[in-house]
């Protein structure tokens, strides 16, 4: 048996159920090879200019590399205070560095600042080598998580971006890992800082001052993270995402001759995407949605939650119109209950069509009542009584 609950919103009219169109951009005024801007929460695609052709990313590479570092932070298994050792390989890369000295000993966190500031080969060779053993058994770990992800046009062979003829991927996969960057925040504050510095060498006696290759810290509202990228083969390149109010959007631009375009293309994207779509939040992760009542349970109620953002992405200067948002929760619900596992679920829709479906979840574990606790409350009362 279910019991459902109705509850009735206004909100914007949705005047295009799939593709939010991103209003004054044309793909043949852009001047980047490829482009694509898509909704961060949902990876809704906004508008793409040949974003599945295979193409050199550069530095862009070391999104998926952050990715990993970020997962394996959140797992426990690496700490931003833990050293790790600089191999003679990791020194001598070449391109964009922090001119790290071999058996030199460095931190996590300097790292991390070096990657994401000055796109530092030699400490993205070195994070690989410290989580995975090798360089290869990283570029293993890194083309593995692309097709978990669905990246299917990627092949990484690199950690750095450094040119390879089989290092390729689309700008709509790039835009698929800085999604799945963004649910962390490993990261965030290092590839927004402007400037900041490490020190390098076995004696620690050599500053280097880092400034950030993304200029777009300092002139756009919003900037979530963002990682530049250039070689001779792919050219100038950039992913930015970027939040205003409830509405995340990401952009990616391939192929850009010079960094002036990459930046006004990426500016151009977002701008347009905040000024033509919004995303409604009728509930927030973690929210307290409702109640319900448990049966054999420590507590006699509970709280029911999404474990993600009930929302909804549409036109911003739409009519006002009524949604309907549906809870359907399972009845003669009886304790134990894992908040892990889902108690019902949330119906989105509007004209009878559904746009969504949230599952419902406890707010916390619902352990069972004790035996001699539910006889004296279930039993023996009535017996007094």
């Amino acid at each position: 048996m279910k019991k459902n609950i109705a509850v009735f919103f206004l909100v914007l009219m949705i005047a295009n159920m799939m593709i939010v169109p991103a209003y004054g951009i044309d793909a043949e005024s852009l001047m980047s090879r490829a482009a694509i801007l898509i909704n961060g929460d949902d990876g809704q695609i906004l508008f793409e200019k040949n974003s599945n052709d295979k193409m050199p990313p550069a530095s862009i590479t070391k999104i998926m590399l952050l990715l990993l570092v970020s997962e394996k932070m959140d797992n426990g298994e690496i700490t931003l205070d833990q050293e790790l050792p600089v191999s003679e390989y990791a020194a001598g890369m070449g391109g964009s560095q922090i001119y790290l000295e071999a058996n030199e000993t460095q931190t996590v966190e300097s790292m991390l600042k070096a990657i994401s500031m000055r796109s530092a080969n030699d400490a993205s060779v070195a994070m690989a080598e410290f989580m995975y053993g090798s360089v290869e058994s990283c570029v293993k770990a890194m083309n593995e998580r692309a097709k978990e992800l669905g990246m299917n046009n990627t092949n990484f062979v690199n950690v750095t971006g450094l040119p390879e003829p089989d290092h390729l991927t689309t700008a709509h996969d790039i835009s698929i890992m800085t999604k799945e960057l963004l649910k962390y925040n490993y990261v965030n504050d290092y590839m927004l800082t402007w400037m900041d510095s490490v020190y390098v060498g076995k004696e620690k006696d050599s500053e280097q001052v880092l400034v950030n290759t993304n200029r777009l810290i300092n002139n756009y509202e919003g900037l979530l993270c963002g990682k530049t990228g250039y070689t001779t083969e792919a050219k100038y390149c950039l992913s930015a995402a970027a939040k205003r109010n409830d509405t995340t959007l990401i952009a990616v631009v391939l192929g850009c001759d010079n960094t002036k375009i990459r930046f006004n293309e990426i500016t151009k994207l977002l701008n347009e995407g905040f000024a033509n779509s919004r995303n409604l939040v009728f509930h927030k992760k973690g929210d307290v949605i409702s109640a319900s009542p448990v049966y054999c349970g420590k507590e006699d109620t509970f709280n029911i939650v999404s474990k993600e953002n009930i929302s909804y992405f549409t036109e911003s200067d739409c009519k006002l119109e009524d949604f309907n948002l549906e809870y359907i929760i399972d009845e003669n619900l009886k304790a134990p209950l894992s908040q892990d596992v889902s108690i019902g679920k949330a119906i989105l829709s509007k004209d009878n069509q559904v746009l969504g479906e949230y599952e419902l979840y406890p707010e916390k574990n619902i352990e069972k009542q004790g035996l001699f606790k539910f006889y004296f409350e279930n039993v023996l009362e009535n017996v007094v009584r």
